[in-house]
């Protein structure tokens, strides 16, 4: 391993099945050491597939697959010295909870005692000590995760693998069991690589996001930088609860000012160099602000509430722009307001993010 190779590195990888389905696309990629690594996107986007390319399940149809500098592209799940955890957790029902987490080890022919002092480590450090003697069968939803990510730690994997496994869970204890597993990654210090269509869960998780779609990396990046500064439209329209604001512009290339096609509002984009052409505005909801009169000097958005609905300490209000574009407004506390109500809503151009609407990138 030379000094600088990240863990994992995918070059040109590419997976298509028997019947043609192109599920990956010439994949460039790193994961460094030590890094929490949420693969998101949609349904069919590639994140599994890719998840299998890096664990052995799968075998690329093109590119190769390095650990540590070394290529693994052939390699078998056993030698890559990863730890896969199935949503459905794949527990052997019958055997009690030491035996799962014993289970690898002794399959490997790792000596008796050092199986069972690794696996009361094991216990003691996800507080599984007290259901030791349980079968799987018996055990709740919450206890079983922490069985199947014991019974992977335990082998001291080079790379821990997670294929959405708190799908199974409602929402209340979905939230905890996020926390648990971030705090996990920490104490133990893998390598962590995390499959979900749940972008409130990587955006908690991650470390690095990796949005991915139809087969391609849209972006990767910190949390903070995805949601920020999105470099695609998908991106910017896939990120947020509510998503960002899109709308239709036109760039004046000469003057290097942006006019909004549903609002009486002109934009200083400072872009001239570019060529004139369509362009899209993007603007975060909790970046409007409902106003009265002037503020500041800010730019201003007119039109008349939709809808409000009152989200505990926050407020979406639904507004639609003078030429009938709706957008969404995300506001601390409780806004009252009717449908049909003129409203004004006023933001920092600062917070505007510029798209090429033809390729639907970000402009700079």
């Amino acid at each position: 391993m030379s000094r600088g190779d990240p863990l994992i590195r995918l070059e040109g990888v590419g997976k298509t099945f028997d019947d043609g389905t192109v599920a990956v696309k010439d994949l460039d990629l790193e994961i460094e050491e030590d890094a929490f690594v949420c693969f998101l996107g949609p349904s069919g986007c590639g994140k599994t597939t890719t998840l299998r390319l890096i664990a052995g399940l799968e075998n690329p149809t093109t590119g190769e697959v390095f650990l540590r500098g070394r290529r693994i592209t052939d390699w078998p799940p056993q030698r890559r010295g990863v730890g896969l955890v199935f949503q459905n957790y794949a527990l052997f029902q019958h055997m009690t909870v030491r035996s799962n987490l014993a289970f690898g080890l002794e399959v490997r022919g790792t000596p008796r005692r050092e199986v069972a002092r690794r696996v009361q480590d094991m216990a003691a450090r996800l507080d599984l000590e007290e259901v030791l003697g349980v079968r799987a069968s018996r055990l709740d939803l919450s206890t079983m995760q922490r069985v199947a990510v014991g019974r992977t730690l335990v082998a001291e994997p080079n790379v821990l693998l997670l294929d959405e496994p708190l799908n199974n869970f409602q929402a209340g204890l979905r939230e905890q069991m996020r926390a648990q597993l971030k705090s996990w990654q920490q104490q133990f210090g893998r390598a962590t690589i995390y499959v979900t269509h749940d972008q409130e869960e990587a955006m908690t998780l991650g470390d690095r996001i990796v949005v991915m779609r139809d087969g391609e990396v849209e972006q990767e990046g910190p949390p903070e930088q995805v949601y920020g500064r999105p470099e695609t439209l998908f991106v910017a329209g896939f990120i947020g609860l509510p998503p960002m604001n899109l709308l239709p512009a036109r760039l004046d290339g000469s003057t290097g000012r942006v006019s909004l096609a549903d609002a009486s509002l002109e934009l200083e984009a400072g872009t001239k160099e570019r060529p004139s052409g369509d362009v899209v505005v993007g603007v975060r909801p909790e970046h409007l602000l409902p106003v009265e009169g002037e503020v500041d000097g800010r730019p201003r958005l007119r039109g008349v509430i939709d809808l409000v609905r009152p989200m505990a300490a926050k407020t979406i209000v639904d507004v639609r722009l003078e030429g009938g574009t709706t957008v969404r407004a995300l506001t601390r506390g409780i806004v009252r307001g009717e449908p049909g109500e003129p409203v004004t809503l006023a933001f920092d151009p600062m917070a505007v993010v510029l798209f090429d609407r033809s390729t639907g990138l970000r402009i700079d």
